[in-house]
């Protein structure tokens, strides 16, 4: 077998009725049923990895005709392929293992999409109890071993004629409902199955019997029962709370987290639009990348001044969305402490600092269409609208000391493919610097791609599976810009490029080991920061793109990574383009920029003239 095969539907002609009423023992009676009532209730997608105790449930949905599936040997690599299907579309999306190791091999996963709120259905195939406890092979406790992780979770009993089959369906339904429902995540079905696990025939009454009892849900195609998602709603009272306050806000500012899909993003900025209070975007908010009337691009950078960090007070915080990328944001707020009013769609305290004084769990697209009409336009030069020429002045600042030289920067390569990224791609972010980088330092005059990270728990495992989920969901080509220790964790998964349905541009930043460590205070211990936290592994990849049939590059200047990148889209084939840095010369640059843009703040907030502050309105 090749690393993966991508199928769209099952056997050619086949039906899901057939492979229930045809079904050659109980376990494939019951997995037939579970397949069919998922499918049914809006799962397209099942991520198989191989093994022997799930082979009722790997040969039902490799057969079902309106499953479409994927195999991949990994199953961490399975799961977090199936995280990035499941962010692109909001569908949840099914993963199918055999018992023991393999079940915990979706850990990571589980705990991203928890955190991040991405619909998964896992369906673990386990032994028998009467091989639990007692030192049978390949078996573990796998009730309940994600804990608090997952939505909701079931044991399934061995296929038994003696229970109702409409249980199987009930099951289906349940899972996926509370997939779904918020705070979305993933749900676990553990399916217990003695042997045969092969298609023997055997248990034909038995098989017969239930079929006949689910005879009219068979014949109606539709699912066993019907679960709509709650919506919560706003009452009017606090509506008109609401609008009374924010139409007595002279200063407010809107900060935009992170949304998933591209109608959230323009929600939010019809609504920045009619607040007229500048807007923070963090680049997972859709609004980072496109020029706006209102938006701060680089307030992060701003807040190196101290003049722009005294001005800014706002009576009031609106936070639309997930949490920020920005630290300094985070701490200023924390420092200040305004009014902090918090909008999402799911109940959690998302509240580190624990500023919020108001919070409501409803829709983003919701309130901000309700909302919008209902706020006052504020005046002609509203409060804060002058931090845009100084946003614009950090961005003057980037692009001068990029100009100034031709090595070839981590920052360089977050502002350059900013810049070049088509709009038609999923731009995917890895973990820990390449999302920091583009959020701190990305133009806001190129084209404006669809945003993709894995910030639910942060982690720089499954980056490349991730990636490779977009593609497969969206048939959008993806732009991937991850770290070399993240390519090491993830390796595998170079598997899953070439079948991923749209190219993979895969940009892997190689510093040689943990380069956000530098940046951190365990730095200074040098006895044992190189050896024990930067970690430097001594591996370039150029061998790991041969091993999976990948196109490869390693620029070594600015223009010869632009080429690379650009021949990359032209070429239409997913690709490793390797940029080699050092981590001491990417802390140097950090700090150099840094300490370029603090002047040129500053010096403007000194200087003399028509306005003495640059952070003061006339």
């Amino acid at each position: 077998m090749g690393g993966n095969q991508q199928q769209t539907g099952g056997v050619s002609g086949g039906n899901a009725g057939g492979l229930i009423a045809d079904a050659p023992n109980l376990n494939y009676f019951w997995a037939g049923l579970l397949v069919e009532e998922l499918v049914r209730c809006g799962v397209e997608c099942f991520c198989l990895s191989p093994g022997s105790r799930c082979a009722p449930l790997t040969a039902t949905a490799a057969r079902h005709p309106r499953a479409r599936t994927i195999v991949h040997y990994d199953e961490r690599g399975a799961a977090f392929h199936a995280l990035g299907r499941a962010s692109a579309t909001g569908q949840p999306v099914a993963l199918l293992c055999t018992s023991g190791s393999a079940v915990a091999n979706y850990w990571p996963a589980v705990v991203e999409a928890s955190a991040a709120h991405v619909p998964l259905v896992l369906i673990t195939a386990d032994r028998p109890p009467e091989l639990l406890d007692c030192g049978a092979n390949q078996a573990i406790d796998q009730r309940d071993i994600f804990g608090r992780y997952v939505r909701w979770s079931v044991q399934l009993p061995c296929p038994d004629p003696t229970i109702d089959p409409h249980m199987i369906l009930s099951t289906a339904g349940q899972a996926v409902y509370r997939a779904q429902r918020a705070p979305a995540g993933p749900v676990h079905i553990n399916c217990m199955f003695r042997e045969p696990l092969d298609p023997s025939p055997c248990d034909g009454d038995a098989v017969a019997a239930g079929v006949n009892r689910v005879a009219e849900w068979l014949a109606r195609r539709e699912a066993y029962a019907t679960w709509p998602l709650p919506k919560t709603t706003i009452s009017d009272r606090e509506q008109a709370w609401i609008i009374n306050r924010f139409n007595h806000v002279s200063k407010g500012v809107l900060v935009a987290g992170q949304v998933r899909h591209p109608h959230e993003s323009e929600a939010v900025a019809m609504l920045a639009e009619a607040l007229g209070w500048p807007v923070f975007p963090d680049i997972a908010s859709g609004l980072r990348l496109r020029p706006g009337p209102r938006c701060i691009h680089h307030y992060d950078q701003l807040l190196l001044s101290e003049a722009f960090r005294a001005e800014c007070r706002p009576e009031v915080v609106l936070h639309l969305g997930g949490a920020v990328t920005s630290r300094r944001l985070a701490e200023h707020w924390a420092a200040i402490r305004p009014e902090y009013l918090y909008v999402a769609a799911h109940p959690l305290r998302h509240d580190p600092a624990h500023l919020v004084s108001r919070r409501w769990e409803t829709d983003i697209v919701e309130f901000c269409q309700w909302l919008a009409p209902a706020v006052r336009h504020r005046s002609a030069k509203p409060w804060g609208e002058h931090w845009v020429a100084a946003s614009a002045k950090v961005s003057e600042t980037i692009d001068a000391w990029m100009d100034a030289t031709d090595t070839l920067s981590e920052i360089g390569v977050a502002r350059m493919l900013s810049r070049l990224c088509p709009e038609n791609h999923v731009l995917f972010l890895g973990n820990s610097m390449p999302v920091r980088d583009m959020d701190m330092y990305a133009a806001t005059d190129g084209m404006v791609p669809r945003i993709a990270v894995n910030r639910g728990a942060s982690g720089i495992d499954g980056n490349i599976a991730t990636a490779s989920g977009y593609p497969a969901a969206s048939g959008k080509p993806v732009t991937a810009i991850i770290g070399d220790v993240a390519l090491l964790h993830d390796l595998n998964s170079l598997g899953l490029l070439r079948a991923a349905g749209a190219p993979v541009v895969l940009v892997v930043i190689n510093n040689d080991g943990g380069g956000i460590f530098s940046f951190l205070p365990i730095a200074a211990a040098s006895d044992v920061f190189e050896r024990a936290f930067a970690a430097p592994h001594g591996r370039h990849f150029e061998d790991a793109a041969r091993l999976f049939d990948l196109h490869y590059a390693c620029p070594d200047s600015p223009a010869a990574l632009e080429s690379a990148y650009v021949n990359a889209l032209r070429l239409g084939q997913s690709m490793l383009i390797e940029v080699c840095t050092r981590r001491d010369e990417n802390f140097r640059q950090h700090m150099q920029l840094r300490q370029r843009i603090h002047g040129v703040l500053e010096k403007k907030a000194l200087d003399v003239g028509a306005r003495p502050n640059l952070f003061q309105e006339n």
